[in-house]
């Protein structure tokens, strides 16, 4: 009896039929920059929208310890594990993605020598946030032998509305490029952390190695022994947005001015964006300005309360603008994408002034008050701002 069709079929499959695709896996590096109120709040959210509808583990290292959160889909029971090798062991699935926080203390070049596929910086978008992420880039630039050996490196404005995460975005882009070379990429900006959590399971363990042990022992994990002993690495398909290139004035670098010139952006960058909520700790700007009083500023604590900021000569308007924000709570929270607010409670106002006499009378009354003026300090003239009560 000659053989079926089908057994032919079954005869080619062994053949033509490719083997299993090895896991691809990515080991990115994420970077907490200068953060809004709460900062590593927002890796969790950042995680859970990197995963997608795959999976992630979060590894956030301390200094005596690392955590580590199954992100998305990805069946693991963690909160018995006690060791990195427990942990791994109890991966069912590969695990797709690796983010992983390298501790406080970690420079450009431990970091550089994880290895990683990819560098992100979680940023705010105010003016100290903008300097802070230049100054990572630079020492990036700093400690790689040649910048074609970096990484793709992407910034990610968290807790800002759109319109001040692209400018923040584009202003850190465009410097990185005129300054230092560097192609710097741009995610999709994490307005509001939301009310839902991806995390499947998580623990927390004894920190037993370093950064760059770590960042290999989760690359390793993921190669099996029937495929090739490198995991191959791909990239992700992240949201990127597009920043059109602006008309920038050339400043000429020589090497024996290369201090100044840093210095020269720096000072540039901080003149570019000046907010009053900068100079108060724990408060986050917000975009939604009253009607008529556009240069009095709002700001939200980590607890949803409504600050309103403003120089001490538009003391009158503040309450008018306090009324304002009262009248339109809901409004204001969903212009700034659906960011948490306190449904009611007294909104708290800031007056700033460089003459603290002048607002003496204003002791007592409820308000808080700073002082905001000028200090010289390495030959030049930067702003200096500190509570009067």
């Amino acid at each position: 009896m000659s053989p079926s069709s089908e057994q032919y079929a079954q005869i080619a499959a062994l053949f033509t039929t490719a083997e299993d695709a090895a896991v691809q896996t990515t080991v990115e590096l994420l970077i907490p920059a200068h953060l809004p109120v709460q900062g590593g709040l927002w890796l969790v959210p950042y995680a859970g929208r990197a995963a997608g509808s795959g999976n992630a583990m979060l590894v956030r290292m301390h200094d005596e310890t690392i955590d580590f959160a199954s992100i998305g889909n990805m069946p693991v029971e963690l909160e018995s594990c006690r060791s990195i090798e427990t942990i791994l062991n109890n991966l069912d699935t590969p695990v797709s993605h690796w983010i992983v926080q390298p501790p406080t203390d970690g420079d450009a070049v431990s970091l550089l020598h994880g290895d990683p596929d990819v560098i992100t910086l979680l940023s705010g978008a105010d003016q100290a946030a903008v300097v802070g992420a230049y100054r990572l880039l630079k020492s990036f630039v700093t400690a790689a032998k040649d910048q074609d050996s970096l990484p793709p490196i992407r910034i990610v404005i968290v807790g800002a509305e759109e319109r001040a995460a692209n400018d923040a975005s584009s202003r850190i882009v465009q410097t990185a490029k005129h300054q230092l070379g560097l192609h710097v990429e741009v995610g999709h900006p994490l307005p509001a952390m939301g009310s839902q959590s991806k995390v499947q399971s998580q623990c927390s363990i004894p920190r037993s190695c370093n950064l760059i042990d770590l960042l290999s022992r989760l690359r390793t994990s993921s190669t099996q022994e029937d495929v090739l002993e490198t995991t191959q690495r791909v990239l992700p398909e992240f949201p990127v947005e597009q920043i059109e290139e602006q008309a920038t004035p050339h400043i000429a670098e020589e090497s024996e001015q290369e201090v100044l010139v840093e210095d020269a952006v720096v000072e540039k960058v901080i003149a570019s964006e000046a907010t009053l909520s900068s100079y108060v700790d724990g408060l986050l700007s917000i975009k939604p300005r009253c009607p008529g009083h556009t240069d009095i500023e709002l700001a939200l604590d980590s607890e949803g309360n409504v600050h309103v900021l403003a120089h001490a000569e538009s003391f009158r308007e503040t309450t008018i603008v306090a009324a304002w924000v009262n009248k339109h709570r809901d409004l204001i929270s969903m212009a700034c994408g659906g960011i948490e607010m306190s449904a009611s409670g007294e909104v708290i106002q800031h007056f700033f002034t460089d003459d603290a006499v002048s607002v003496a009378e204003l002791h007592g009354t409820g308000v808080k008050l700073h002082l905001l003026t000028e200090v010289q300090t390495g030959g030049k003239c930067v702003p200096f701002s500190t509570p009067l009560n």
